[in-house]
């Protein structure tokens, strides 16, 4: 079974810039347009990139974060399983009244 994540999306299709095509022939075409074009596309992806590394790292530090508060509640949880187990044996006998209505 496919997970959603694991599914193509509108980014997987192939466009006009993937499988380079232009709609002026090859001959007529400036190279320095060319030149231009592939710069422009190649800073926007290096932005892309440098945008998702900042997201990780963010996303990274988050998951540090709420595992670190993870561990601790764990810790706490049986620290306190251990406090009832001894609790649970009352250390004074109860001490018991009979009441009249």
């Amino acid at each position: 079974m496919k997970k959603i994540s694991n599914v193509l999306g509108i980014r997987n299709v192939k466009n006009m810039h993937t499988i380079g095509a232009r709609c002026i022939p090859k001959i007529l075409r400036s190279n320095y347009l060319e030149l231009y074009l592939r710069n422009k596309e190649m800073e926007r992806l290096e932005k892309e990139i440098f945008l998702l590394d900042k997201k990780r790292n963010s996303a990274n530090i988050q998951l540090e974060s709420i595992s670190k508060q993870v561990r601790k509640l764990q810790k706490e949880i049986i620290d306190e399983k251990k406090n009832i187990s001894i609790k649970t044996a009352p250390s004074k006998p109860v001490k018991l009244m009979s009441l009249k209505y």
